[in-house]
């Protein structure tokens, strides 16, 4: 069983979880006829940022929405559902960060195209967080500048990533993290087992999505097995093996955040238990992925972390 065939898109507000002061608002702008130019939704890793996003272009895009809502049957979200409607672009960074050539040549160069069918044109921008300083400012002068048929979503882990003049431009949606118990009982009616179901909805952050990447990952149950045994035999490790196991996880490197978050709930499980020593060891994790998102030496990175779990007492 995958991901996907549990948690197949459907571009409707009823398809997402909570967050019901959202819908309203996306509604409400939609059957008031006010619909803003620029939009960002925000929110971790399978929060439902991009659900929430196709569901709210498929109802501006509708031809007869109904209070806010599409409609399901008109022309527009016929197409809209099948990926053919033609007043819809989506943009993709086609490297790890966002560029100027990527907001050029993906949304500028088409901001002169008129809308085929619909009275908008709805531009959704995935991974709008690592845009760069040199994209944004680029981006700007379609914001201030564009067209009036353009709208564009911004898809993006944080709000913090954008220059203040783009979030002055733009209205902000943060999605809120759902509650284990909401995600666990989500995963159990879609046939997730229970102890499945408790694991993923315990590491997912608050995301459905993220759980159920999670849920329906042999690779990532094995990570997590060897990420809390690590956890478990760290503070018996001497210099020399806590060097070899830094090495071992170049190995892990594209998981690796994975493992620190999986390190990080396990000390604050640990935590939580009353064990106020392992405070310590959740601020390293947090230091070290703030120095990973900086680009610090991966090899260094590990080694400095293992050498202050295992320095405790």
């Amino acid at each position: 069983m995958t991901a996907a065939s549990l948690f197949h898109v459907e571009h409707s507000y009823s398809k997402i979880l909570e967050n019901d002061s959202i819908k309203r608002s996306m509604a409400l702008s939609i059957a008031c006829g006010r619909v803003s130019h620029a939009y960002i939704i925000a929110g971790g890793a399978g929060f439902g940022k991009t659900m929430l996003a196709h569901a709210f272009a498929k109802a501006i895009l509708c031809f007869a929405p109904n209070e806010g809502q599409p409609c399901d049957a008109c022309s527009s979200c016929r197409t809209y559902d099948t990926g053919n409607n033609p007043d819809l672009v989506t943009v993709r960074p086609q490297k790890a960060s966002f560029g100027v050539d990527d907001v050029r040549d993906g949304i500028i160069a088409d901001l002169a195209v008129l809308p085929y069918a619909n009275a908008k044109r709805v531009y959704i921008l995935a991974k709008a967080h690592t845009m760069t300083p040199s994209a944004q400012n680029a981006l700007l002068k379609s914001l201030e500048d564009g067209p009036k048929h353009a709208v564009f979503i911004l898809l993006s882990n944080n709000l913090e990533a954008f220059l203040p003049t783009i979030l002055s431009r733009a209205i902000s949606y943060k999605i809120a993290p759902l509650a284990q118990a909401v995600i666990e009982k989500f995963l159990l009616d879609n046939g997730i087992v229970k102890e499945t179901a408790q694991i993923a909805a315990w590491f997912s952050g608050g995301g459905i999505g993220q759980a159920l990447r999670l849920a329906t990952d042999e690779d990532f149950m094995q990570l997590r097995e060897m990420t809390l045994d690590i956890a478990k035999r760290i503070e018996q490790m001497s210099i020399p093996e806590i060097f070899a196991m830094a090495k071992s996880l170049e190995a892990h490197k594209d998981s690796i955040h994975d493992i620190l978050h999986i390190l990080k709930l396990h000390y604050r499980d640990e935590l939580i238990k009353g064990k106020a020593k392992y405070l310590n060891n959740i601020t390293a994790i947090g230091d070290t992925t703030e120095k990973l998102s900086r680009n610090c030496p991966f090899l260094l990175c590990m080694e400095m972390l293992l050498l202050q779990l295992n320095d405790i007492d």
